[in-house]
């Protein structure tokens, strides 16, 4: 689905990307990219999604069809949320799709509503949905959920799993949340230094859907404090 080779992309003013990034993944995984602020992730995505040509390496990925979500929704203001979802559709078969997902989203009823009508959970709602609209072989999803407070991303988090299991949407997730992370992906990677570098892959083998306070995924977590140096930084401001 997506073959990335010794990517990277650094920048003349001194800005901070990533270096010598290489990854794999098959149709239907969700990866998760995790690492300290400056360490490139969201760069990483600009790349990955065409925003951004100013790399070296390759990557190859299925029919280049590929849709991107960012940190806030995005959404224009005087259209409504089925015309923001449709921004720029003109075959019938898609304006069918914005319907389906209308419905897959949970915004039956809220067609004709404008974003300033709308909360941040809905706002969201409505920025996933036109992500999904051109049917992308991969989803690049940067901190989409960050803004939102503790009980909306973990709805919307189910939400995108739901999406997951109806659609098996191969998705690249960036995130500072280790715990959203455990909780949606498959294998999460590492981004460590400035520019950032990979710096290691876990797998994490629980079947989706998880539970949020299992074990496993909480031993996971201390192994990813660890490599991000966050550990130790933890234990001597808890003394």
């Amino acid at each position: 689905m997506l073959a990335v080779q010794n990517v990277s992309r650094t920048f003349n003013n001194g800005k901070a990307g990533f270096q010598n990034v290489t990854f794999s993944m098959t149709e239907g995984e969700i990866i998760g990219v995790l690492g300290t602020s400056g360490s490139g992730k969201s760069t990483l995505l600009r790349v990955l999604s065409g925003l951004d040509e100013e790399y070296e390496g390759s990557f190859t990925l299925s029919n280049r069809k590929v849709g991107m979500m960012f940190q806030e929704p995005r959404l224009m203001p005087w259209l409504s949320v089925q015309d923001n979802i449709c921004f720029g559709i003109q075959s019938v078969a898609e304006q069918k799709l914005a319907k389906d997902l209308l419905e897959l989203v949970g915004l039956n009823g809220f067609e004709r509503h404008y974003p300033k009508d709308l909360s941040g959970g809905m706002a969201q709602r409505t920025a996933i949905a036109r992500s999904l609209i051109t049917e992308p072989d991969v989803l690049l999803l940067d901190e989409p959920f960050s803004a939102l407070d503790a009980f909306t991303k973990m709805q919307l988090q189910d939400l995108l799993l739901s999406i997951w299991r109806r659609r098996k949407t191969t998705m690249v997730l960036v995130t500072h949340d280790i715990d959203e992370a455990l909780y949606l992906c498959d294998r999460i990677f590492i981004l460590r230094g400035q520019p950032g570098e990979l710096y290691a892959e876990i797998t994490i083998n629980q079947k989706k859907p998880r539970l949020r306070g299992d074990v496993g995924l909480a031993e996971k977590k201390a192994e990813i404090l660890s490599l991000l140096n966050l550990y130790n930084e933890i234990k001597e401001n808890g003394k």
